[in-house]
């Protein structure tokens, strides 16, 4: 009888801390994140967080392309933001998108930056001064993509293909760029907002496409209806705010 006492309170403890821990469980939103967006969005996180302690916002940062794979090959992913319409365009085709739609998030700009070089003009890339040049992986990095356009449009290319160095996403040739480890790279104006000491020159817009940032809620995630909560915070003035303050257009 006694033995029978002990089980049923040690069952019913048991229950009463499987009950404590589901109520202390955090709803997860996964998001697959441009890594050009790291600094706003962790930033963002801090404060959906605060406002909403239910949640953990996970979140996943790399280059656009090698997102949108991940999440092909079934990567957990609730919201997708990326730095083309190519790869979120992509996944509308496969029908990957909650409604079969997505919104422009924000908008950027290309520029040419060099730590180490008094840089005025894109021509000062044929130079010999300039032995290393930064770039995005044009076949996954979205920023790498604008400046192949860039590239080819002002017809440096013959100039310039053999001292092209590709990095694995914008903030590693960012890197490269600080570090003086390539002369120069190509960029996003958003990547040197908080970096005054560098050299930068203004890239004309016609040269490449339009630098689109959408924003999409994969309806096979496991929180749709969070995800879809979270997309609207993101797009809200408070949000457009911090990412204007990150040198984003909106």
């Amino acid at each position: 009888m006694q033995k029978k006492v002990i089980i049923s309170i040690v069952i019913a403890m048991i229950g009463i801390i499987v009950i404590g821990c589901k109520k202390d469980e955090k709803t997860k939103v996964h998001l697959s994140v441009a890594s050009s967006l790291k600094d706003p969005l962790l930033k963002i996180e801090e404060i959906y967080e605060k406002n909403n302690s239910n949640v953990d916002l996970v979140l996943n940062f790399g280059s656009s392309g090698s997102l949108k794979q991940q999440i092909v090959q079934g990567a957990p992913c609730e919201i997708f933001i990326s730095a083309s319409k190519k790869y979120m365009d992509e996944l509308k085709d496969k029908n990957y998108l909650l409604d079969n739609k997505y919104k422009e998030l924000v908008r950027n700009k290309l520029v040419l930056v060099s730590s180490t070089k008094d840089i005025h003009s894109i021509e000062d890339l044929k130079g010999d001064d300039y032995k290393r040049i930064g770039i995005g992986e044009v076949k996954t990095v979205p920023v790498g993509q604008y400046a192949e356009e860039v590239i080819v449009n002002t017809g440096i290319k013959p100039y310039v293909e053999d001292k092209l160095i590709y990095g694995k996403d914008a903030k590693e040739v960012l890197a490269w760029v600080i570090s003086g480890n390539v002369d120069a790279g190509f960029l996003y104006s958003s990547d040197t907002t908080h970096h005054r000491n560098l050299n930068t020159v203004s890239i004309d817009d016609n040269l490449h496409s339009p630098i689109i940032y959408p924003i999409g809620v994969m309806k096979k995630g496991n929180n749709v209806e969070e995800a879809s909560k979270l997309s609207k915070f993101l797009q809200n003035e408070e949000s457009k705010k911090i990412l204007e303050s990150y040198g984003y257009v909106s």
